[in-house]
């Protein structure tokens, strides 16, 4: 395992750390921010690690499915969940936001929706479960 996927299984299992790649990610944090988060709790992270999990974990991501990818799709978005929902704020989201899934999509809206449509229709669905969006995203 590399040094960002053992950062991120960390940060998965370390509300603290969440908390502050949370904070990092909503307020549009550079990367060297991230990387210097990562450093902190010992993880030798470089800017290509941070830049491929970001292409890796983001909604839009192409090829097949791993299996937890799957599971994640049929419910959700993968990660964690939890209630991000704020009427003010996500009434002026027309498309995914940073509040619907998170830093790479570690932690997202327990209302947000991604379904994989298929290798053979390469359309993504993308909702959100309180009408703020419902849209397809061809990849």
């Amino acid at each position: 395992m590399n040094q960002m996927q053992s950062f991120i299984e960390k940060a998965k299992n370390d509300k603290e750390l969440m908390a502050k790649l949370d904070t990092l990610g909503a307020s549009g944090a550079e990367t060297d921010k991230i990387i210097a988060l990562a450093a902190d709790y010992g993880f030798n992270v470089t800017a290509e690690d941070y830049r491929q999990a970001v292409e890796q974990a983001g909604p839009h991501k192409k090829g097949e499915l791993a299996e937890e990818d799957l599971e994640a799709a049929a419910g959700g978005a993968g990660g964690a969940t939890e209630n991000r929902y704020n009427p003010e704020v996500c009434s002026k989201y027309t498309m995914v936001h940073y509040n619907c899934v998170g830093l790479l999509t570690m932690t997202c809206c327990d209302h947000y929706r991604m379904v994989y449509l298929g290798a053979s229709h390469p359309d993504n669905r993308h909702t959100c479960q309180m009408g703020v969006f419902d849209y397809h995203f061809s990849i």
